[in-house]
């Protein structure tokens, strides 16, 4: 590394010795002290810093074969694990619905005794965070009482609706195409699903039930969903 003409010249003065006449050793010591201090001081000033690192955060590498393939493995084992609780008709998703299916039938007999006149009413349902059930659509104040109140008050399809909700976004998080590929969270999730609509959809007819023993029909099911998150999830 080059140091500049004022750094030669105090190297070249720092290391003359000192003439008869001239000062005492104790102040050419001082003055030889005074000049490498200068010296450094130069050096620094025209060193080249080391760049500053753009990324610090600590990388931990393995060339353990071993390791790599464990993790491989591991992303499709939750990958065929996702598939089979999301897509199948013996998944954690399909099963909750068959759940709430179940009990649709006894919450809508029960709220047509009271009003019949909700049967022909757009009005939806959806899972807020806290994880009721809320009432969507065009109803009046007591008509939406009455709904979530009915709907809330069925424990069992309140803890349907629900497993459904933790079901799709436990696997969805392990998915790498179909329905992950839309934005679903906590969040929006009840923006997104409106279970009444899904229920309606996927009602299996007499044939499904004989042939396959579900009260929901599963193929719809999915078709339903696919459609939901299309008109009202942004994609990634």
């Amino acid at each position: 590394m080059e140091i500049g003409t004022q750094g030669g010249n105090l190297v070249q003065s720092a290391a003359s010795p000192v003439s008869k006449g001239q000062a005492s050793p104790q102040s050419s010591k001082a003055e030889l002290s005074n000049q490498q201090e200068m010296l450094a001081d130069v050096y620094h000033k025209n060193s080249v810093k080391d760049p500053t690192p753009t990324y610090d955060r600590p990388v931990s590498i393995s060339s353990s074969d071993e390791v790599v393939k464990k993790t491989v493995d591991e992303a499709l084992d939750d990958i065929a694990l996702a598939t089979v609780h999301l897509y199948t008709p013996g998944g954690d998703l399909s099963q909750s619905v068959e759940r709430m299916t179940k009990q649709y039938e006894n919450v809508i007999s029960e709220l047509n005794e009271q009003q019949p006149q909700l049967t022909n009413k757009d009005w939806g349902i959806s899972i807020t965070e806290s994880g009721e059930l809320q009432v969507t659509g065009s109803l009046t104040e007591d008509e939406r009482t009455l709904v979530e109140q009915t709907l809330n008050g069925n424990d069992e399809f309140v803890a349907a609706a629900n497993e459904f909700k933790s079901s799709y976004l436990k696997y969805i998080d392990m998915e790498v195409r179909g329905w992950a590929k839309y934005d679903v969270n906590e969040e929006n999730f009840s923006q997104v699903f409106d279970l009444k609509d899904m229920l309606g959809s996927s009602k299996a007819d007499d044939e499904f039930k004989s042939a396959w023993g579900y009260e929901s029909n599963w193929m719809q099911l999915h078709d339903n969903i696919s459609a939901q998150l299309n008109s009202k999830a942004s994609k990634y």
